[in-house]
């Protein structure tokens, strides 16, 4: 039975007041009234490409004297299907069979809004097995196993391989934003990403930027890249408590959703910023939340490291600074079957041309700094990230490359310190981290 076959259930047996069944009358009590207002999210959307939301799914900020009432009871009055809440951002997800009755609770919501769907990005590949020089040698020149120790990198993604080689001992126990089970990569792109921050293994050509970091993965994302925005939200609030120093998100779309935005906020606010694609030429209208005045966006420069890479993001003024994209040999699924097996990955390593090879590596590179600067604030974190970048095209920021192609070598030659002060969130306190994965 759907969802919307399920309501129509659950709202004939509440306006009968009780139900008979095979002879039996049962009387239905409170509990079981509010219990039948509750559904569960969807999680699988390979079936919706081409859609810009979850049919049927609302994210809903109440406000006032409704905020008093349980989900399940504001639900019943309004006879929708309560779904899941981020009680960090004071935010619930409900199912909405008719939408017209988002027009009778205006009075009791701060905003009411689809539940947007984003995807990462994977273009078609060029067949390129060259490694990137420019890449590699800004690496190598300065490697250090221990770059970036002592701080996390939040990848909300679509989940990682715990049980890849490169990354035992690499990776925090995650969270499943999407059910109940592990964070297992079934489509690749998370995994791929991780070993770009943290993988460091000269035989297969691994050159992570901050190695000694560790990924908080978290699985927003299914197995066609697709999540969405309340499963985004919430990986974004998830990483941060869980000490996160600084988060990568690599799914965008066309839509710029509230909720998203406040979990930015949420994490800016507590000084970890939010660092994402800045977008691709395949999908230009896909930018959310590349745009997002809290979000630090990175564009896609090629392999030589001199151009934008063919799928970069045509740029504006919200680009930040860029990287390389093409070229960039990591970690891949070890079990064969992930979705991206079908663009001709293997089992194991392999180099992706993804927008968000480039937003992984500036993640990695602001743990980095954190890990000598650990008092720096934003601002001075952005000025860090200029000291640690080659101005490109036009003198000085602009739309294309943003403060400039990211330069890892600066990073090691002490070129990047910023004034700091003290963080205002002292009070602010991340729970003891339980043993790596492989330890």
């Amino acid at each position: 039975m759907n969802k919307f076959a399920r309501l129509a259930s659950h709202l004939l047996v509440l306006t009968l007041g009780t139900s008979t069944l095979l002879g039996c009358t049962r009387n239905v009590t409170q509990d079981q009234m509010l219990a039948a207002f509750r559904t569960d999210q969807q999680t699988n959307f390979s079936g919706l490409q081409g859609q810009q939301a979850v049919p049927g799914e609302y994210i809903i900020r109440r406000k006032g004297a409704a905020y008093l009432d349980t989900p399940e009871a504001f639900a019943q009055k309004y006879r929708i299907m309560f779904i899941q809440s981020i009680d960090a951002l004071a935010v619930e997800l409900f199912q909405v069979s008719d939408p017209s009755i988002l027009q009778q609770m205006q009075a009791d919501v701060e905003y009411a809004e689809p539940n947007y769907l984003r995807r990462a990005t994977v273009p078609q590949q060029s067949g390129n097995t060259q490694i990137s020089n420019y890449h590699a040698q800004s690496v190598r020149s300065y490697s250090d196993p221990t770059a970036g120790a002592n701080n996390y990198i939040g990848l909300v993604d679509t989940g990682v391989d715990t049980t890849h080689p490169d990354l035992q001992g690499r990776l925090m126990p995650g969270k499943n934003m999407l059910g109940t089970g592990p964070v297992t990569d079934d489509h690749g792109h998370g995994t791929y990403m991780a070993g770009v921050a943290v993988g460091n293994n000269p035989e297969q050509q691994l050159t992570g930027v901050a190695p000694g970091s560790k990924i908080i993965p978290v699985k927003a994302l299914d197995s066609s890249g697709t999540g969405s925005d309340f499963a985004i939200a919430g990986g974004i609030v998830w990483a941060v408590e869980y000490g996160a120093k600084v988060v990568v998100v690599s799914a965008l779309g066309a839509q710029q959703g509230q909720a998203l935005g406040n979990a930015i906020q949420h994490a800016t606010q507590r000084g970890v910023p939010v660092v994402t694609p800045a977008g691709n030429s395949l999908d230009p209208s896909a930018v959310y939340p590349a745009t997002d005045r809290g979000v630090i966006a990175v564009n896609s420069v090629d392999s030589s490291g001199q151009r934008l890479s063919p799928f970069a993001a045509q740029g504006g003024n919200f680009v930040s600074i860029s990287a390389v994209a093409q070229g960039v040999r990591s970690t891949l699924p070890t079990q064969p079957g992930f979705a991206l097996s079908t663009m001709g990955m293997t089992p194991g390593y392999g180099m992706l041309e993804t927008p968000g090879a480039a937003a992984m590596q500036v993640a990695a590179a602001i743990a980095r700094i954190r890990s000598t600067q650990p008092t720096i604030q934003l601002p001075q974190l952005r000025q860090a990230l200029q000291a640690a970048s080659d101005d490109m095209g036009t003198p000085g920021p602009d739309a294309q490359f943003g403060l400039g192609r990211l330069n890892v070598a600066r990073l090691a030659r002490g070129g990047v310190a910023a004034q700091s002060v003290a963080r205002p969130y002292g009070s602010y306190a991340a729970p003891r981290y339980p043993v790596p994965y492989g330890r």
